[in-house]
């Protein structure tokens, strides 16, 4: 896709603004996206997942500021996740070290 030159657009400058402010959050997020790739493929060859943490607060950042849908049924800081490890299961109520 190739950048749009705003200025070639028969728009008026609100338009044109929201033009180049959309084109700069979707570069930002592409940057993040491939950031984030590249994070997986080393971690998934070297085994370090630690390294992965920072890549994943670059995203929560770029998250922060979505654009909100209304259609959307999960908002941006409303979710749960759950982890599946192989190991055994652990009680909340025991001192494990």
């Amino acid at each position: 896709m190739e950048p749009i030159n705003f200025d070639d657009v028969k728009a008026s400058k609100k338009v044109k603004k929201l033009i180049a402010e959309l084109q700069y959050r979707l570069l930002q997020t592409e940057d993040a996206l491939e950031d984030i790739a590249r994070a997986a493929e080393i971690a998934e060859v070297t085994g370090q997942v630690e390294m992965m943490s920072t890549f994943v607060q670059q995203a929560n950042e770029l998250l922060r500021d979505r654009i909100v849908r209304p259609d959307s049924s999960i908002a941006a800081d409303n979710y749960k996740m759950t982890i599946v490890t192989d190991d055994a299961p652990v009680e909340d109520n025991k001192n494990v070290t």
